[in-house]
């Protein structure tokens, strides 16, 4: 159930995204800062990021629930370890070094 209401959310963000995008695109050509040539391209490209975006965390959701507890547990080890070194390490100070 929570996850449906989650999609639900999310797919009516995207939605609401995409057309900001769209109606900043019109106005962009009306005001002739977008060329009429270039904007099949924007919107391909607009529409293009909004089905990955939807089609993504449905994915990576449906994924998540399919593996068992201790593959979960192994994924977010992993994650936590890649995030640690992912991280800038801290210099030791004149005095600490001495």
């Amino acid at each position: 159930m929570i996850e449906s209401n989650l999609m639900h959310v999310w797919a009516t963000l995207l939605g609401s995204l995409a057309t900001i995008a769209l109606v900043l695109m019109a106005f962009g050509i009306m005001l002739g800062m977008v060329k009429p040539a270039e904007a099949v391209r924007h919107c391909g490209a607009i529409l293009g990021i909004i089905i990955v975006l939807m089609l993504g965390p449905g994915i990576l959701l449906s994924a998540w629930l399919s593996i068992s507890l201790w593959q979960r547990i192994a994924v977010l080890a992993i994650g936590i370890c890649i995030w640690r070194w992912r991280q800038p390490r801290r210099k030791a100070g004149k005095k600490e070094r001495q």
